[in-house]
């Protein structure tokens, strides 16, 4: 059982705290208009838990600016000259610092022996939580059988989309649905705006193979501009599920959108070229909309229901090997996802692992795509390996251009100088 604790020097940085004690002083004493900038950095400074080695590293705190950081810097270099001649101690801070750590260390080594000791002589206790976590996972290895007629289908609305910011309109989308008798049920979905689910008599339910994203013309634009689309169509694509929908409202004559139209029309034409799994549907408006998903609903009904098909349980892994086999998709024996694993896996606070994160980062950059991020990500598979190719090129000019011949997309078409200078910048830059 690890332990952990937060180490906080009681003076990290005891010879910039007593200069700048003496700053403020003297712009006390003259009135100076300095002295609130002065009083904003000593607070900042004093507040910080760790030790700091120059005035540049100081820059990072609120009230230290450029002339402050350069103060602290000749101040400096005045007193390791000083250091240097034997008249003052020469890296007490380091020192004294290094001192504290290796006994907080110590500390904190006896205290976990201790602990282990105890916990080896007591019979161990699952908690809740625990109990919680093993029922989950014996929940995900149960195989979920679904014989012909024993379930029906159900199509499932994200909460946000009954929840309209017009306080007037309640529940539009679940009023048009009902209007149109279609079977359905509002509940969070951590991906995805529609899905239809298989539900038998105990409760189980599978996922049908379809995911529906709606978007009004003006949500596009503004999901384009800060980088929502391109993240929602990575998790759409990680999901698991192989036919991806995007269901594209008119936003009355489609003016004053944010983005030219032709831009918009176009980052649907790359997604639907991008990848072969995703289609375009347009609407008038959101009642036509609706009824799309129960002319999609009443289509499912007669693939799987009246085809009298009979469903199993599969994870992501044999489902993408499914999917690749055409021949499958006749066979009365269907394999589905588990709600519930797609819920958990494709949840945002899921454990992603560092490629993933990777990506994520990638695409809030400008011009950044799917498609390109994916490319970097399967030369450098995390920011440590890029940093690290960074750091063996012989000039900065090198460095800049490293990613610039790098194929991305179906045509493989090189990143492109601009991008890459751009990569370069954010990752090399000291914030």
């Amino acid at each position: 059982m690890e332990a952990r604790l937060e180490i906080k020097l009681l003076e990290p940085n005891p010879l910039f705290t007593r200069w700048l004690e003496r700053w403020l002083h003297e712009a006390e004493r003259r009135n100076r208009k300095s002295q609130h900038k002065l009083r904003q950095a000593l607070e900042a400074l004093r507040n910080y838990p760790l030790p700091l080695y120059s005035g540049r590293e100081c820059a990072v705190l609120r009230g230290f600016g450029s002339t402050l950081c350069q103060l602290i810097d000749d101040e400096l270099r005045q007193y390791q000259v000083l250091a240097s001649k034997g008249t003052l101690p020469m890296a007490a801070t380091v020192t004294q610092y290094q001192e504290q750590v290796q006994q907080v260390v110590k500390v904190v080594q006896k205290k976990q022996q201790k602990q282990q000791q105890q916990l080896l002589k007591q019979p161990k206790k699952l908690t809740k939580k625990a109990l919680q976590e093993l029922a989950a996972a014996e929940e995900r290895e149960r195989i979920v059988q679904m014989c012909a007629g024993s379930y029906r289908i159900v199509l499932l609305v994200d909460t946000q989309e009954t929840s309209g910011k017009n306080k007037r309109i309640l529940d539009q989308t679940r009023s048009y649905l009902q209007t149109l008798n279609v079977e359905h049920e509002v509940r969070r979905l951590t991906v995805g705006d529609f899905l239809w689910i298989a539900r038998d008599a105990a409760g189980n339910e599978l996922v049908l193979p379809y995911i529906v994203e709606r978007k009004r013309m003006d949500d596009l634009a503004s999901s384009i501009r800060d980088g929502r689309f391109h993240e929602q169509k990575h998790r759409l694509a990680q999901c698991g599920l192989p036919h991806i929908i995007y269901l594209i409202e008119d936003y009355g004559d489609n003016e004053q959108l944010g983005l030219p139209l032709d831009s918009l029309l176009q980052a649907l034409t790359n997604a639907r070229i991008q990848s072969a799994n995703i289609q375009v549907v347009r609407s008038d408006n959101h009642y036509r909309s609706m009824c799309y998903l129960r002319g999609v609903s009443s289509a499912l009904e007669q693939l799987y229901v009246h085809a009298a098909k009979s469903l199993h349980s599969v994870d992501k892994t044999q489902l993408e090997a499914q999917s690749q086999h055409s021949s499958r998709s006749s066979s009365s024996h269907v394999g589905l996802l588990k709600f519930r694993a797609l819920y958990e896996d494709s949840a945002r606070n899921a454990q992603l692992t560092v490629r993933e994160v990777f990506v994520q980062q990638l695409l809030q950059l400008h011009s950044l795509s799917i498609d390109r991020a994916l490319a970097i990500v399967e030369r450098y598979a995390t920011p440590r390996q890029l940093l690290d190719a960074y750091g063996k090129c012989q000039s900065e000019a090198e460095a800049r251009l490293l990613l610039a011949g790098l194929c991305c997309g179906p045509l493989q078409r090189p990143l492109g100088e601009k991008v890459s200078q751009c990569i370069h910048q954010f990752y090399m830059s000291d914030f």
